[in-house]
């Protein structure tokens, strides 16, 4: 980042699958439309529209970002002089950090630069001083979702199937994806992988229990290229 606090939005017509790494910066990550989905440890949070999301320093995570999904992202350098929140989790959206991410992502959308100077830079400064204050939450991995249907959205994103029709309709609600979309996605998520890890199309439909037809026929329009 060129700045010790920095504003990006970021819109994703296609599945995008980041690496599981430690974050070199803290960050918020605000969900504006679609839904990301968040892996701590063995833990994956959903993160959905309306909803923020914490990462702290030298915090060992991986993010999913389903596709036609639009969020904010406020990183902080370790240069601040300022405490950051140092823990992970969900943190309350209240009318400041929404009304304040709201404006900075208008500045943007109009071609402005987000600078630490003028109008832009005190914006920054008051999501900073947020950030200070964070308190987050991570015992539940899908707020607002029943303990069961946790369970079953928790099973669907580790390639498992689900049966339960009222679960089924939960996530759909809940995530604005039908569970026919998630399964695709995990399968291509995974599929994508194996392929950064140098797997060619047959061994990887092998090893995720598929055709190389259904991997080769998923590929562009969930990610957006081939194999």
């Amino acid at each position: 980042m060129k700045q010790a606090i920095d504003y990006s939005l970021h819109q994703h017509t296609f599945l995008d699958v980041g690496s599981r790494k430690k974050s070199h910066t803290a960050y918020m990550l605000i969900m504006s439309s679609g839904c990301a989905f968040i892996r701590l440890g063995k833990a994956e949070y959903t993160v959905t529209a309306g909803n923020g999301f914490f990462i702290p320093f030298d915090c060992l995570h991986a993010v999913t970002i389903m596709p036609g999904s639009t969020y904010s992202k406020i990183e902080f350098s370790p240069r601040l002089t300022m405490t950051i929140c140092r823990e992970a989790g969900f943190f309350r959206m209240t009318p400041l950090i929404s009304a304040v991410a709201k404006e900075l992502g208008k500045w943007i959308k109009l071609g402005n630069d987000i600078t630490l100077d003028g109008e832009s830079g005190n914006l920054l400064k008051v999501l900073a001083d947020q950030a200070a204050k964070l308190k987050v939450n991570s015992k539940s991995t899908s707020p607002s979702l029943s303990g069961h249907h946790q369970v079953c959205l928790s099973s669907l994103l580790k390639g498992d199937k689900v049966t339960d029709s009222k679960a089924i309709e939960e996530i759909a609600t809940y995530t604005g994806f039908s569970v026919k979309e998630i399964e695709s996605c995990v399968l291509m998520r995974e599929a994508l992988k194996l392929s950064r890890s140098g797997r060619k199309t047959p061994q990887i439909a092998e090893t995720l229990n598929t055709t190389p037809e259904m991997i080769s026929s998923l590929a562009i329009p969930v990610l957006g290229q081939a194999l």
